[in-house]
């Protein structure tokens, strides 16, 4: 057995009521919070009232930034943390899907370095920051349990993963929050979560013990194949789903994700595909990279799948239509990818420019 680091720092609270429930777990972080929202889900489905109930609870002040759009970009990190130096903040709070809790993050670097600016999030210069608290939202992202954070670079035309990194301190997870979500969203955050626990499970970084967390992910994912195809979600599915996107989370905080989110960057801000689906959408090619498919007829057989094409025919069953692509996006996508060397870094083997791009053109143009 090879030798390996694990490390997750994060303290869970998982099930109903767990918000009120350990309300003094807030008291550890400080004393003012800055809480992180879109613009209504967490008003609609109660997590904003529980974390605002919990805060006048234990006697700590707060205020709510809520104009995080979805894939967050730097100007809107940049705001919100001017926000919180101007007013004292002295931890943040997201509560939401991936993009409130990956603003909270960026936002905890800046509001402890106010005299730096948002692009200071994209470099590798070690950085302090203030405590973070995540409210997970959606079944989907495991924010809440990684040390990741992507933001939309309009310069750039794309999204990317923050150089600023932090593990949130403590997490809350009640899957009555989900409850309000529609069923696409419901289903486009399950698969998100399940290419995690795939990514991570193939990555270069595998280990032992992170394997074990992915086939544990694999097995609930299973128990919530009938739901998801049937778009009958009860609670207790919802609590699966919520599980297992929090041990996918786990999974990748050790492993990091691979390519098929690699690929679906720059169609996803093109063409804004949801970011799960954007993902499966290159899955099946990903998977057919290895010619050593032992892990991946183990995943297979976990799911419940005889074969590869009938996983990746199961996926496009719940998820929409894919957009039209050119040969010529193709292409450029391509270039794009092989001229960002880092995003290939996690795949186990080396791959060449036709490779990569034979993956792109059967993702969005064959399957």
């Amino acid at each position: 057995m090879n030798a390996f680091t694990f490390y997750m720092p994060t303290k869970v609270y998982f099930g109903r009521n767990c918000i009120i429930e350990n309300k003094e777990a807030f008291k550890a972080l400080g004393k003012r919070a800055l809480i992180f929202t879109g613009r209504h889900s967490a008003k609609i489905n109660g997590s904003l009232a529980d974390v605002t109930a919990a805060l006048d609870g234990v006697g700590i002040e707060w205020s709510v930034f809520d104009e995080v759009e979805e894939n967050p970009s730097l100007e809107t990190i940049k705001r919100a943390a001017d926000k919180g130096v101007a007013e004292g903040a002295d931890f943040v709070i997201g509560i939401g899907g991936g993009s409130p809790m990956d603003a909270a993050k960026g936002a905890s670097f800046l509001i402890a370095n106010p005299d730096k600016e948002a692009e200071a999030l994209m470099v590798a210069e070690p950085l302090k920051h203030v405590p973070v608290a995540e409210v997970a939202t959606t079944a989907g992202t495991g924010s809440e349990t990684t040390q990741y954070a992507v933001f939309t670079l309009h310069k750039q035309g794309t999204k990317n993963g923050a150089a600023q990194k932090t593990f949130a301190d403590i997490a809350f997870l009640d899957a009555k929050y989900t409850e309000s979500l529609s069923d696409k969203v419901t289903v486009n955050t399950a698969v998100d979560a399940l290419t995690h626990l795939i990514e991570g499970y193939t990555s270069k970084k595998a280990n032992y013990m992170n394997d074990k967390f992915a086939e544990s992910g694999f097995e609930i994912f299973k128990e919530c194949i009938p739901a998801i195809k049937a778009l009958d979600f009860n609670l207790e599915i919802r609590e699966k789903l919520l599980l297992m996107s929090t041990i996918a989370g786990i999974v990748i905080a050790q492993a990091g994700t691979s390519l098929p989110h690699a690929c679906g960057y720059m169609p996803t801000y093109e063409k804004h595909i949801p970011h799960g689906r954007a993902n499966a959408i290159f899955t099946r090619a990903y998977l057919e990279l290895f010619e050593d498919q032992t892990k991946v007829n183990k995943m297979l057989s976990i799911l419940g799948f005889d074969t590869l094409a009938d996983f990746d025919g199961f996926l496009k069953s719940i998820l929409d239509p894919k957009e039209e692509f050119t040969e010529a996006d193709v292409d450029r996508y391509t270039d794009a990818l092989m001229a960002t060397p880092g995003k290939l870094a996690l795949h186990p083997f080396p791959l060449t420019r036709e490779q990569v791009r034979e993956m792109y053109r059967k993702s969005l143009m064959v399957y």
